[in-house]
């Protein structure tokens, strides 16, 4: 038979049932996560008068709770398998969901924050592996960038469930909703059917190769640099708005964010798919660094409107072509561990951000911090060509690794 007559994979093969109820799942999950997220500093202030430091944990404490958990799943979803771990980790952040609503003071509520990220990591390893096993070869960076605009559209409903119906309904109304939230996510875990399950392994004793993989170390590193940019910005554009008196632009900069990564991914990750990820991360890491200069110029509302565009040129790509790229690098029963290696690196780059950047605080002002992490993201454009250099003076063994 002729080769133009086998069938090549379509969207068909891509949106499946399985494909679509893991992005409903991980869409869900982020919404409520974003949700309490917003509100849980207020929440501990408000109602056990925590200072603002201590408030300021329930945040640290939850990215902790996802690395735990983001390390640990490789090894127990190759024992246990897709589906029943995901079943788990949906009933788990379920309960913890639920466990917002038990008032017996600031420790438990530590205690919930907790256990809840450990839940978030499980969930959010599990359903990007299962994505990027599912999805046919040949367009593994649309199904991942499809895939991570659930993510996207998260952003922009979960902050504003929080936000825009606290006056509403209370705290206890947020976290009954971002309860019965997770009650449909477990409803649609349990209906899943997942084909692929987990590659058995036999019993050995206990490695890190186990966890992570340690071949992307060096991929991984330079994601975590780009995403002390995506830290910052999270954590400061609310203090950098009063500083700037650009309020109203930096409450909408999320939206035109999460709009330009609807736009933009569809396309990236064909281009990614049809030519490699070089020609998408280059344009990508300018895109972030344009966007952090216009935040250093702090020039007025535009300039913020216009950096929450071209940084979701810019990093949303990168997540989401990131993630394809490393799970690209491996063979296809080692993608849990590919999937956890990248989000740990992508969780430590986000989480000590506003910490490392918050000790020079008092000397340089929001501006200079957008500044500084602009011209650290351009430092990644050499490091990014120096390993795919050495990506190519290393062949692979039995799998092609491209960065």
């Amino acid at each position: 038979m002729p080769a133009q007559q086998i069938r090549q994979p379509g969207f068909r093969d891509l949106f499946s049932l399985t494909f679509i109820g893991i992005s409903l799942i991980n869409f869900l999950g982020m919404v409520s996560y974003y949700a309490t997220f917003v509100v849980s500093t207020s929440f501990l202030t408000q109602t056990y008068q925590s200072s603002t430091s201590t408030a300021g944990l329930a945040t640290g404490i939850v990215v902790i709770g996802c690395l735990v958990g983001r390390f640990f799943i490789g090894r127990i979803v190759n024992q246990a398998g897709y589906k029943r771990i995901l079943v788990l980790g949906v009933i788990l952040y379920m309960l913890t969901n639920f466990g917002y609503l038990v008032d017996e003071g600031v420790a438990l509520f530590f205690a919930v924050r907790f256990i809840s990220g450990v839940a978030v990591g499980v969930i959010g390893t599990v359903t990007g592996t299962v994505v990027a096993v599912i999805t046919p070869k040949p367009l593994l960076g649309r199904g991942i960038a499809y895939f991570s605009m659930s993510t996207a559209l998260a952003l922009c409903f979960g902050p504003f469930l929080g936000i825009a119906f606290l006056d509403i309904l209370g705290y206890a109304g947020i976290f009954m909703i971002c309860a019965g939230i997770s009650v449909v996510s477990v409803v649609i875990a349990l209906l899943l059917h997942i084909d692929h399950e987990a590659v058995k392994s036999r019993p050995h004793p206990i490695s890190l190769s186990d966890f992570i993989d340690v071949r992307l170390i060096p991929f991984c590193l330079l994601i975590g640099l780009f995403c002390l940019a995506w830290g910052c910005t999270q954590a400061f554009l609310a203090s950098y708005g009063k500083q700037f008196d650009v309020t109203a632009a930096a409450s909408l900069f999320f939206l035109f964010y999460a709009a330009a990564i609807l736009i933009s991914r569809p396309f990236t990750g064909k281009i990614y798919d049809m030519h490699g990820p070089a020609v998408v991360f280059y344009p990508a890491i300018v895109s972030l660094a344009a966007g952090l200069g216009l935040l250093w110029g702090a020039w007025g509302g535009w300039c913020v409107l216009a950096a929450g565009v071209l940084m979701g040129f810019g990093f949303g790509n990168i997540q989401s072509l990131g993630q394809a790229t490393a799970v690209s690098m491996v063979p296809r029963e080692r993608y849990t561990q590919a999937t956890s290696t990248f989000y740990i690196f992508f969780d430590l780059g986000i989480g000590i951000a506003p910490y490392l950047f918050g000790l020079f605080a008092d000397v340089l002002d929001y501006a200079d911090i957008y500044g500084i992490n602009g011209l650290i993201v351009l430092a990644g454009i050499p490091l990014y060509w120096l390993l795919r250099q050495s990506r190519r003076a290393r062949p692979s063994q039995g799998e092609e690794l491209k960065a």
